[in-house]
C-alpha cells in the first residue's frame, strides 16, 4: 500500500516537473523570437502616409508581422513618415512612436503590436481584444474576408458588438481577395481575440497585418487582415477587365510577377486618400 502511494506521488511530481520545463522552454522560445524580430536588420525604408496605410505597406514590403490597434482620436489628416537607410525593426517602431506620443509598441509572440496608451484607448476595442473565444478554426483555402466574417460572428465577439450597438465594416475593395494561404489551417480554444490575431499573422504564410479600429460617429467596427500577394499557383484563369475583355492565366501570371506588395495594397483598398483609408472603409465586396 505504501509503495503504491509513493508511486502515485512520484508520477504526479514527474508530470508537474515535465509541464514546468515545457512552459519554461516555450517562454524562452517566445522571448528569443521577440528579440530576433526587434533586432532584424532592415534597409532602405522610405514611406509616408496615414498610420494604417504606412504600417500595412511596411509590413507587406518588409515581411514584418504587425498588429495595429488605432487610437480613439486618430485623424485621417495625421501623416507619418519612416526613413531609414539601415537599422532594425525596433528603430522603425521608435520612429513611429516619436511622431505620436499616444502610441506605444511591444513585440508579443513574434508579432509587433502597436497600440494606444491607456488614456487614448477606445474602451470598446480594449474590451473586444481581451474577450476570450471558446473555440475558433480556420480551414484550408480561407481568405481574409471570410476570416473577418467568422471572427465577428463568434458568439463572444458578436455579444460585445451588439451590447455596444456597433456594426461591422470591412477593409478591402477591388478584385484582389487577400488570402491566408492555400494549406494554412488551425484550431484554437480559450484564446483572446488579440492572441488569436497575432497567431494568425505569425503562422500564416501570406497574412502579415491585422488592423482594428472603431468609428464612434458611424458606430462601426473595422477589423481586418491584410496579406502578401496571392500564391501564383492560385491565380484565377481568367478575369474581366474594364474593357470587357478577358485576360488569360499566362498574361495574369506575368502581371503577378511584375506587381510588388505596394501595388497590391493599392488594389485592395489601402490607398492613401481619406476615402480609401483601409481603417475607415465601409463594408464592401469585389464586383466583377
Amino acid at each position: 500500500m505504501w509503495l503504491k502511494y509513493v508511486g502515485v506521488v512520484s508520477m504526479i511530481l514527474l508530470i508537474t516537473i515535465s509541464r514546468s520545463y515545457r512552459i519554461e522552454a516555450q517562454s524562452l522560445g517566445s522571448s528569443r523570437k521577440n528579440s530576433d524580430l526587434a533586432t532584424r536588420l532592415i534597409k532602405n525604408v522610405e514611406l509616408e502616409g496615414q498610420l494604417s496605410n504606412l504600417l500595412t505597406r511596411l509590413s507587406l514590403e518588409y515581411d514584418i508581422p504587425l498588429g495595429l490597434e488605432v487610437s480613439s482620436d486618430e485623424q485621417l489628416s495625421n501623416r507619418y513618415r519612416l526613413e531609414l537607410s539601415e537599422g532594425t525593426v525596433a528603430d522603425l517602431m521608435s520612429q513611429i512612436i516619436s511622431q505620436n506620443e499616444r502610441y506605444d509598441w511591444l513585440i508579443e509572440n513574434g508579432v509587433v503590436n502597436i497600440f494606444p496608451r491607456d488614456k487614448y484607448r477606445d474602451a470598446f476595442l480594449a474590451e473586444l481584444l481581451t474577450v476570450r473565444i471558446g473555440s475558433f478554426a480556420v480551414n484550408k483555402n480561407s481568405d481574409c474576408w471570410k476570416l473577418q466574417t467568422d471572427l465577428v460572428n463568434t458568439p463572444e465577439i458578436k455579444a460585445i458588438i451588439d451590447a455596444h450597438g456597433m456594426q461591422t465594416g470591412m477593409n478591402f475593395s477591388g478584385f484582389y481577395i487577400p488570402q491566408l494561404g492555400r494549406n494554412f489551417s488551425f484550431k484554437v480554444s480559450d484564446i483572446t481575440l488579440k492572441a488569436l490575431l497575432n497567431q494568425i499573422i505569425r503562422e500564416s504564410p501570406l497574412a502579415r497585418t491585422w488592423l482594428i479600429s472603431a468609428d464612434s460617429s458611424s458606430r462601426t467596427l473595422n477589423l481586418g487582415v491584410t496579406s502578401r500577394q496571392h500564391e501564383r499557383s492560385q491565380v484565377k484563369k481568367t478575369f474581366p477587365t474594364d474593357l470587357g475583355t478577358r485576360v488569360t492565366n499566362d498574361v495574369l501570371s506575368r502581371v503577378v510577377e511584375m506587381v510588388d506588395a505596394r501595388a497590391f495594397v493599392f488594389i485592395f483598398g489601402s490607398g492613401d486618400a481619406a476615402s480609401n483609408d483601409p481603417i475607415h472603409r465601409p463594408l464592401s465586396r469585389a464586383r466583377y
